[in-house]
């Protein structure tokens, strides 16, 4: 539970620095289509921090518990609204489609929030695992068909636009963009609307995280083909830390992985997770450095063995 938390820890900050370097580097043309980006990472961020403070949560905890898990169902129905926003608002019947989606999400929200009960029935804080009693109503049909219907938009609208795109460059990462949300999507189908129906929690981190992953994947295609204006040196800066940052937690995640093959699924504790998080920011950080080493002894190799050639080369 401690890797799980500090994954989503440290996942949702990135996913909220992504948003904000998209939304306040954007050109003043595409500020308000930044914004739906910025509301996506915003939502996201929400979503990981409650359904982290619900798993976490112990039974003194009871008479804050519905907050988060309020947020759990209605941070997924905002995030994929903005996104939606974020796909389709430029496009042919986007702005109409994006606000019936909003207003249809935002009517569950309020749902949600004021009548919980026709959502779920008990909150249960367990040392085995919490989790919550769903209540099969017209309530739960209506936030499945609100996914059902919403997901296959998105990804119709990111098939629109992998198809305009002209570049061949470009249509790689509008495809693996694509095929990530799709599968991003299929994990939150499972672990986050199939799973609980069956009493079983224990993954629900797990859609928010993927759906995280596709943001920030966003993001990295926004800076690799330059439609965001990166105008100032301290939005560079951010743009590396989030770059850096996500290259750590792959690392992590790797060892935690290889940690529980060795010592037969037993997590690291948390201090040896921060030492390794650290570790890596180090490498990374000093990797330029490293290269230019390499590169300096590179060059003095490359340079003594010329001239061994050319005396060899005199005296014959």
């Amino acid at each position: 539970m401690q890797l799980i938390v500090i994954l989503l820890g440290t996942v949702s900050v990135l996913t909220f620095l992504s948003g904000l370097i998209v939304f306040l580097g954007a050109k003043k043309g595409s500020r308000a289509h930044s914004a739906w980006f910025f509301s996506a990472a915003i939502f996201a961020t929400v979503w990981m921090i409650s359904i982290c403070l619900f798993l976490t949560a112990k039974p003194d905890r009871m008479a804050m518990i519905d907050w988060h898990v309020k947020w759990t169902f209605a941070s997924a129905i905002l995030l994929d609204a903005s996104f939606l926003g974020y796909v389709a608002w430029k496009e042919k019947y986007g702005k109409i489609l994006t606000s019936i989606f909003l207003v249809l999400g935002l009517l569950l929200v309020g749902t949600i929030f004021l009548k919980p009960e026709l959502l779920y029935k008990e909150v249960i804080l367990a040392n085995t695992g919490n989790s919550v009693v769903m209540n099969i109503s017209a309530l739960y049909f209506a936030y499945i068909a609100f996914f059902g219907l919403i997901v296959p938009a998105i990804i119709i609208y990111l098939l629109k636009q992998f198809i305009k795109t002209r570049s061949d460059r470009t249509k790689g990462g509008d495809l693996v963009i694509m095929l990530s949300f799709g599968g991003s999507s299929t994990i939150v189908l499972i672990v986050n609307l199939i799973m609980p129906l069956f009493g079983n929690w224990s993954m629900i981190w797990l859609g928010p995280l993927a759906l995280s992953a596709t943001i920030i994947g966003f993001y990295y295609t926004i800076l690799k083909y330059k439609s965001l204006n990166l105008a100032s040196a301290w939005l560079k800066i951010f743009s590396y830390i989030v770059i850096f940052a996500s290259l750590a937690i792959v690392y992590m995640i790797i060892f935690s992985l290889i940690f529980a093959a060795l010592f037969r699924g037993s997590t690291p504790s948390i201090e040896v997770i921060i030492l390794n998080f650290l570790m890596v920011i180090v490498f990374l950080v000093l990797m330029p450095a490293i290269n230019r080493v390499m590169v300096d002894v590179h060059s003095q190799i490359s340079g003594s063995k010329t001239k061994v050639s050319k005396g060899d080369n005199e005296h014959a």
